[in-house]
């Protein structure tokens, strides 16, 4: 809840993570009194992935002898006006803009806080996943609050927002957007998971009318990225059903009736699939999937993204070694700016958190994206899909980092707290995925 009602925003200047930072560490408190190594034991490796990025940031605000700073490549423009103005050389850090790799290295205090709570708690991996379908579900309902009372300022957490759109918890409309899908994506697991099937009836009913919210929610939204991680968060959703489908156990039983219909998995399936099929074709026929129309029909802003190519080449080609530091995209970009896009408006992220990412941090960086790579493909191996449930595990937990990954090729969402709390509290699920007893995935056991 804390994070949900502050933490939407990448901006470091927003009011809110005034609040939201010394809350979430007062969170630690707990998860630190019960810590043990048995514990975490289930999320070392993301732990140590967390620590070492802490440690890389920290290592970035160490300062240098001036001699030495000055060889690090992109830093002559500072070093020509301090000798312009006649500043005598400095220690300096690695990081260019210190004070935003500071609030950078502090924003880390929200998955941390997370992680550690997670673990130390001992939350089933259900529950965690319910906790993220209830986050996008919350999400969804406020998007549609938003668009139905004709976009009221009330509604809106943030000062600096995408006013007049669908943006829900979120300051962004595609941050928002991309949160819905991945929210679809956890709540068809859910409904597809044979462990599930023992839930009453109406946990079920609940569920799939929050998959129907926030697929209505993304609909009537204007992101395209998020209308495109919705489509792939549907198809995947629907082949996770059509695979854990049993189709040897199709038997009446003591299942129930509806106008005289037995409601066996296969006629749930169809049914649910030809509402959502009914529902996405009468929006599309009636032209009211804004998404869809600026697909091919992109703003001056949107445009920016793809202009601001030559410029991210220039400054990865400069600080791919080293990095500029954590957070010190907006300013460093100054340098490197063409005159031909000064405009109005101006560019806070690279809207390319790949590039970005080698930007700010360098190889380090990238070394450590690429070892969180390596941990979760073998994790995804250990799942493997010998079983109907272990491929639809399987597809549910390679969708996941694909649609993120995706969403940052043209846009930033994991630099809002609340997107990073949510695929922190994946993350844990995930390990609990890979640790449960491999007789939980066959059949119906439990």
């Amino acid at each position: 809840m804390l994070v949900a009602l502050l933490g939407g925003s990448s901006r470091p200047d927003a009011v809110q993570i005034a609040a939201l930072r010394p809350l979430s560490a007062l969170m630690l408190i707990p998860a630190l009194y019960v810590i043990s190594r048995e514990r975490i034991a289930d999320v070392k490796t993301p732990l140590i992935l967390l620590v070492l990025l802490l440690i890389l940031m920290a290592v970035q605000l160490i300062p240098l002898p001036p001699a030495l700073w000055q060889s690090l490549p992109g830093r002559e423009p500072i070093t020509g006006m301090a000798e312009a103005i006649g500043s005598a050389p400095v220690w300096r850090p690695i990081s260019m803009v210190p004070t935003r790799t500071i609030n950078a290295l502090a924003s880390l205090v929200v998955p941390v806080s997370a992680l550690l709570l997670a673990a130390t708690m001992g939350l089933r991996r259900t529950t965690l996943l319910l906790a993220v379908a209830g986050l996008g579900i919350a999400d969804a309902l406020l998007a549609l609050l938003q668009a139905l009372s004709s976009w009221n300022e009330s509604l809106y957490f943030y000062a600096v927002t995408n006013k007049g759109s669908e943006v829900g918890l979120f300051a962004n409309q595609n941050h928002s957007a991309v949160f819905g899908a991945l929210a679809l994506l956890v709540i068809g697991h859910l409904l597809s998971d044979v462990r599930s099937r023992n839930w009453v009836r109406w946990q079920r009913v609940a569920l799939f009318g929050g998959f129907m919210l926030v697929l209505l929610s993304s609909l009537i939204g204007g992101s395209r990225a998020g209308i495109l991680a919705t489509g792939m968060a549907v198809v995947v959703s629907a082949a996770m059903f059509w695979i854990s489908l049993d189709w040897r156990k199709q038997g009446d039983g003591d299942l129930p009736e509806i106008f005289g219909i037995t409601l066996r998995p296969s006629v749930v399936f169809g049914f649910g699939a030809l509402l959502v099929i009914a529902i996405v074709a009468s929006f599309a026929f009636f032209d009211r999937i804004p998404a869809i129309r600026t697909l091919t029909d992109a703003g001056n802003f949107d445009d920016l993204r793809w202009r601001l190519l030559p410029s991210l080449q220039q400054m990865i080609a400069t600080h791919w070694a080293f990095g500029a530091g954590f957070g010190s995209f907006e300013e460093v970009y100054h340098i490197y700016e063409p005159s031909e896009l000064l405009a109005p408006i101006y560019v806070n992220q690279a809207h390319n958190d790949w590039a970005q990412l080698i930007i700010e941090g360098g190889l380090l960086a990238v070394a450590l994206v690429g070892l969180a790579a390596f941990w979760f493909i073998r994790c995804l191996l250990r799942i493997g899909g010998t079983t109907r449930q272990r491929l639809a595990a399987l597809m549910f937990w390679g969708a996941v980092p694909a649609m993120v990954l995706f969403a940052s090729l043209v846009d930033y969402p994991l630099r809002t707290p609340l997107f990073q709390f949510a695929v922190t509290v994946l993350v844990v699920a995930f390990c609990r995925e890979v640790l449960v007893e491999r007789p939980e995935y066959d059949g119906d056991a439990e």
